[in-house]
């Protein structure tokens, strides 16, 4: 059961849809392998946090996932989807995007949002973002 907390409009750019249903989530990176992806601040997905009775806060950032080792087939242009994480670096991320530090900062919103990253898990399972 998850319990809406907040949305990151903030500096955020969108074209809102009408849609119905949850959005498509990216698939668990296998431990010790890594994805490739981009994060996107425009569209449909917006930045979130929601609650999870279980297990505390999960983040929802939007992405277009590009390499997957669990996925076969992926347009060259990429699938729209959330990460959705409690890792520490989806966190960091998300306070990032979603504090003050970038709606004025070109040059930090250019490295976060104009270049690709590796998505890696390591063998005891957490997650480390590094530029692609």
């Amino acid at each position: 059961m998850f319990i809406f907390i907040s949305h990151c409009k903030k500096g955020m750019v969108g074209n809102k849809k009408l849609s119905f249903g949850p959005s498509v989530k990216l698939p668990e990176v296998p431990k010790g392998e890594s994805a490739e992806l981009m994060f996107s601040e425009k569209g449909d997905l917006e930045w979130d946090y929601k609650e999870d009775g279980e297990y505390g806060l999960k983040w929802f950032i939007p992405i277009v996932l590009y390499n997957h080792p669990s996925v076969e087939s992926l347009p060259s242009s990429g699938s729209e989807m959330h990460w959705v994480t409690k890792a520490e670096a989806g966190e960091q991320l998300y306070n990032l995007v979603c504090g003050d530090a970038i709606p004025g900062d070109a040059s930090l919103r250019k490295e976060i949002f104009g270049k690709k990253w590796k998505l890696t898990r390591s063998v005891t399972g957490s997650y480390r973002l590094d530029h692609a």
